[in-house]
């Protein structure tokens, strides 16, 4: 977060007014902005049980619901009355613009199914409360097995969703994955081998229960997150890990993946408008480079190349978002969005 401008978290200071939900699993970001708080005061946070609060200089977080602050999905969205209690937060407490609800375990045993109605009862909240921005969340990972993989699929589902729909996402299981190897200096994701596929799961480092069933740093990891994301949503722009170069004119150029979702197979469709040196490459969500697949000279005119959701070393890559990115003679030329759906 320090590398935030000091102005985009004044920013969220002023702006940003939070109704969060959740159980325990949920705590883990309002226990690191606690945390976080007290290591830099300037990162300053007001969390009230049952209310918003009204404190200049900090982060207002309205935790729970109208009279409650453990929240079950049947306390937000799963049942009618869960839905009217959220609806009366948000009626009563018209500064409030942005919503969220953390699941706990259930992802591990709901159906694509139970998924959807999370996914259509948060998207008719924000039909009725269009001044809301609501920021959906994937579930822990800190479960193997089959229930492990059923909250891969699951988390999965969620996330084409919010990619697809353009919907806000704080991806919980995501950062519960991965963890920066200090001694390496290099981000290391925890996988489990299931039905053939390395499954993602929380990190042996965050194994532990400083609070919300996990490990201080943990805690920390999420409430940087936490600011980042607010940040962004204020309208901050950050660097982003996939470096991006301002195109000359000659160099603006359009491209597609399709299929996009994929399963096997997506082609990246592009049109070269000069002849140069072009190289297609594929990264992931944190931004490493998964696999180049193209690097050479080609001439103007249209072009494709596949991606059969591989890496560099043959590895299946997990299910998930990608980026590919087009250069030409060094230079950025197109980017894009795309999702592996096995």
């Amino acid at each position: 977060p320090e590398s935030i401008p000091q102005n985009w978290i004044d920013s969220v200071k002023t702006n940003c007014k939070w109704h969060y939900a959740h159980t325990s699993h949920g705590s883990q970001l309002t226990i690191g902005l606690n945390d976080y708080e007290a290591q830099n005061p300037f990162f300053n946070v007001a969390i009230g049980s049952c209310y918003l609060p009204n404190i200049a200089g900090a982060l207002c977080i309205h935790d729970g619901q109208v009279s409650q602050t453990y929240i079950t999905p049947d306390l937000y969205w799963q049942t009618a009355n869960g839905m009217n209690l959220t609806r009366a937060v948000l009626a009563g407490n018209p500064a409030i613009n942005y919503s969220a609800w953390s699941w706990c375990t259930q992802v591990n045993s709901y159906n694509e199914s139970q998924i959807q109605e999370y996914l259509d009862s948060i998207s008719l909240l924000e039909a009725e409360f269009p001044d809301v921005t609501f920021i959906y969340m994937t579930g822990n990972a800190q479960t193997s097995g089959s229930g492990g993989y059923n909250r891969y699929l699951r988390n999965n589902q969620i996330r084409q969703f919010c990619y697809v729909n353009d919907k806000v996402l704080f991806d919980f299981a995501d950062l519960d994955c991965w963890w920066f190897n200090d001694t390496t200096g290099l981000w290391e994701q925890s996988t489990y081998p299931y039905n053939s596929q390395n499954i993602p799961i929380e990190h042996p480092a965050f194994n532990g229960n400083y609070g919300g069933h996990t490990t201080y740093l943990s805690c920390q990891q999420k409430a940087y997150a936490t600011w980042y994301m607010f940040a962004v949503l204020s309208g901050w722009n950050p660097p982003t890990a996939v470096e991006e170069q301002t195109p000359t004119a000659d160099l603006t150029g359009e491209s597609r993946a399709f299929p996009n979702p994929f399963v096997n197979t997506t082609d990246i469709y592009f049109t070269a408008n000069i002849d140069a040196v072009v190289t297609v490459e594929i990264f992931n969500l944190a931004g490493r480079l998964v696999k180049t697949v193209f690097d050479g000279r080609l001439g103007k005119g249209r072009h494709s190349f596949s991606w059969d959701g591989r890496s560099a070393e043959s590895e299946t890559s997990s299910n998930g978002i990608y980026f590919y990115r087009i250069k030409l003679d060094g230079r950025t030329f197109a980017s894009g969005g795309i999702i592996l759906c096995r």
